[in-house]
């Protein structure tokens, strides 16, 4: 299928993602120059719509293991044997302590998550409910939580008590989703997503690639989350644990990584795209064009259970590339940049100078 890119990046500019077909065929896409012209395509319309500013998440891990879900990609499951720390839930001072850190280093938005199928016990409720307050009114970062299968009820208290916004990803694609999670089901994933929405909240919700799944699957899961009109896409990819199913598991380089980000960017052109765990081992080196494939935003400091890069890394990188890390106010973030800080210059003709692809493997 021949791709208009002149066409797509109009498109996008108004906020119009690409047809499934357009989709589908970027995952052929293989020679450097083809794949320069992808990457343009999505900075052109990154730009337009985010700017150069950068959105920054961090996280805690405020409750690890022992969790009964059986995701075949991680390593708190009760169901693999692994070196997953295992400990019961934080108290909010130190969750607040580590938000303030997480602050001073240019974390904007911090997001407290514990393993389990659902939050649901009134100590761990009551922590944080604590902590979101102490949060707030501590660093005034944007708060957020991953608490797995979460109903109505359960969000309206913790909306009321300061979250702002929920992250619950739907790991991969519908046609997909059994071959990952065998002990809920994808509906179970899409109804905590609905929920939040339907308060008003600010959903991140995206899944993780390189587990298996086909360019048609990652497109089906791209076109899943625009139906369900998410406010951002985390981008995870496998960083295959020791002692889980997906042990030893590598299907992705990191042109597969760029590629994926441009198609998110292309298909949910006003969201925002923040890339989180598995980028350090999976993009290497080309890291620096993550940005330019359409992300918007990067995770930075440590992960559930792995190690991030050294957050000075990321601040050099942003400032190397002239862009800079979104200041306040620290609200949920907004579907767009205000024209008044929009780059100019966004005419892929105006991107020349950008440093080429890497080329394919094999060449």
């Amino acid at each position: 299928m021949h791709l208009d890119w002149h066409d797509i990046i109009a498109r996008g500019k108004r906020g119009e993602g690409l047809a499934e077909a357009e989709a589908l065929a970027i995952g052929a896409l293989s020679s450097p120059e083809d794949l320069d012209a992808l990457l343009d395509a999505a900075d052109a319309v990154r730009l337009h719509h985010k700017g150069r500013h950068v959105n920054t998440c961090g996280i805690t891990n405020a409750r690890s293991g022992r969790c009964p879900e059986r995701c075949n990609f991680c390593s708190q499951s009760a169901h693999f044997q692994t070196e997953a720390p295992v400990f019961q839930t934080k108290d909010a001072a130190t969750i607040a302590t580590e938000a303030r850190q997480a602050f001073e280093q240019g974390v904007r938005e911090f997001s407290i998550v514990m393993s389990g199928r659902a939050v649901e016990r009134e100590a761990d409720l009551a922590v944080l409910e604590d902590a979101f307050g102490r949060i707030r009114a501590e660093t005034g970062m944007q708060t957020c939580a991953s608490l797995g299968l979460l109903r109505k009820p359960t969000l309206e208290r913790l909306k009321a008590a300061g979250m702002q916004s929920m992250h619950h990803n739907l790991e991969t694609a519908r046609s997909f989703h059994d071959q990952i999670v065998t002990t809920h089901s994808y509906d179970d994933e899409v109804e905590t997503v609905r929920a939040a929405k339907e308060l008003g909240m600010y959903v991140c919700s995206g899944g993780i690639f390189g587990m298996g799944e086909s360019w048609a699957q990652r497109v089906e899961l791209a076109l899943d989350l625009r139906a369900l009109d998410v406010d951002s896409v985390p981008i995870n990819f496998l960083n295959a644990r020791p002692g889980t199913p997906l042990e030893g598991r590598r299907d992705l380089d990191p042109t597969d990584c760029l590629k994926i980000i441009a198609m998110l960017r292309l298909v949910l052109p006003t969201k925002d795209l923040v890339v989180c765990g598995g980028r350090d081992s999976n993009l290497l080196d080309e890291q620096r064009h993550m940005f330019r494939a359409g992300a918007n935003g990067v995770m930075m400091g440590n992960y559930l259970t792995t190690a991030g890069q050294a957050v000075a890394q990321d601040h050099a990188l942003i400032e190397a590339l002239g862009m800079s890390i979104r200041p306040p106010p620290h609200q949920p973030h907004p579907p767009s940049v205000p024209p008044a800080i929009r780059a100019e210059g966004t005419d892929p003709g105006a991107l020349a100078d950008r440093p080429a692809l890497l080329a394919p493997p094999g060449t």
